[in-house]
């Protein structure tokens, strides 16, 4: 049986979610086809809650810091997360760039630990950070564990969104590209997502699946080709290895 009271906030938090700079009470209605007294009322509970705040300049509502505290409790409560960490911060030392682990939720890969290189690029992301898989090294490998046809049905519909020259521009390249790295069992992103910015990445596997992927980030003065090739496709690959026989 269906609440709509508890339907109607989840759809409002879901569309904060995707508007981080604000929506005003009027466009949440708008969009949601839902009076201003209803959403007024469902917002006010959880302005109360912290859930969601009102900028007192422009009278916008956004997601508050209770989402934020909820997300870091499930992230540090997170095995995966918990199993690895030594081993990113390991492989950190070995290669001194930067080191993401990320899974793929809702077709959007998502990064749920980061080790930066203080001394290097400084990266826009973050824990919790989101982005789409085709323009990411770690997000393709994540798309090369699903089938084809599993990997079309995330793309049906859906825009390929070029962040670069170098970016895929549409599901049979990514296919193309999904089966070079299942058959050498690493990614590349050159340039994909960052001009001036590589990435290397392996697949993460439990239970004869892809659970996560772990790549190594930099600038392509020190993530040359020749590197990743002989040295940090390895690195990455081992790394990725030890921590799927930990899972």
């Amino acid at each position: 049986m269906r609440i709509n009271s508890i339907e109607r906030c989840f759809n409002i938090i879901e569309l904060l979610s995707l508007n981080p700079q604000g929506m005003r009470l009027s466009d949440i209605g708008a969009h949601l086809g839902l009076n201003s007294s209803t959403v007024h009322h469902i917002l006010g509970t959880l302005v109360d809650r912290d859930y969601v705040i009102q900028h007192k300049d422009t009278k916008r509502y956004a997601l508050g810091f209770s989402f934020l505290e909820i997300s870091r409790r499930i992230i540090d409560n997170i095995d995966m997360r918990r199993i690895s960490h030594p081993h990113l911060e390991a492989l950190h030392k070995s290669c001194g760039e930067a080191i993401h682990l990320a899974v793929l939720r809702g077709g959007r890969v998502i990064y749920i630990d980061v080790i930066r290189n203080p001394e290097g690029l400084s990266l826009a992301t973050y824990i919790g950070f989101s982005t789409d898989p085709h323009a990411a090294g770690g997000g393709k490998v994540l798309l090369a564990g699903l089938q084809d046809d599993e990997v079309a049905a995330i793309y049906n519909g859906r825009s390929f969104k070029r962040y670069t020259g170098n970016t895929c521009g549409d599901i049979n390249d990514l296919i193309v590209e999904l089966n070079r790295i299942r058959k050498r069992g690493y990614a590349i992103d050159n340039e994909e997502y960052y001009e001036g910015v590589r990435c290397v990445a392996a697949p993460i596997i439990a239970r004869n699946k892809t659970v996560a992927s772990l790549s190594i980030t930099g600038p392509v003065f020190t993530m040359t080709l020749q590197r990743i090739k002989s040295e940090l496709a390895k690195l990455v690959i081992e790394t990725a290895k030890t921590i799927s026989e930990k899972m």
